[in-house]
């Protein structure tokens, strides 16, 4: 599966997401315009994210991952579980300081919940700068090195969505 694809699904109060293959910011207007629409709902307590079967991921989803993180701990009072078993994911998880905000479990526990596909269609460029921003701006918040590692992508991103 070298193109990444999203898989959601409600199992009683959780919300199950699930990215698996190579995860990529073209994939951001779908993944945001989901998360917006599950945040604004009502009717679950949890959110587990799964990413057992994600080869590689880049920084913009790992953005989007990090407002899931945000997100429960501000409306549920707890950190996000998520399953990953991919040394090289893990590693980069750690990098971005994803161990501090999530409850990562390396256990090859997977989800067997019957998923649904999010349809991830052509990048929509107009929202993507925006977006690709807000989940950088996420993880510069995380942490210091995260805020050095990121200030040339943001200043750089902040000068095209205000063009003064």
């Amino acid at each position: 599966m070298d193109e990444g694809a999203a898989f959601y699904a409600k199992q009683g109060t959780t919300y199950i997401v699930k990215l698996a293959g190579e995860i990529r910011y073209t994939m951001g207007c779908a993944l945001a315009d989901f998360l917006d629409g599950l945040f604004a709902r009502a009717d679950y307590d949890d959110i587990v994210v799964d990413i057992t079967q994600t080869r590689s991921i880049d920084s913009t989803s790992l953005g989007l991952l990090a407002k899931i993180a945000n997100f429960s701990r501000e409306r549920f009072g707890r950190k996000t579980t998520l399953f990953s078993t991919n040394p090289d994911v893990n590693q980069l998880l750690e990098t971005m300081g994803f161990y501090e905000i999530f409850d990562i479990r390396d256990t090859g526990e997977t989800i067997s919940e019957t998923l649904r596909q999010l349809a991830i269609e052509a990048p929509c460029k107009e929202e993507l700068t925006r977006i690709v921003f807000e989940a950088h701006r996420t993880l510069s918040e995380l942490n210091p090195q995260n805020q050095e590692v990121f200030k040339g992508v943001l200043d750089n991103l902040r000068a095209k969505l205000d063009p003064r």
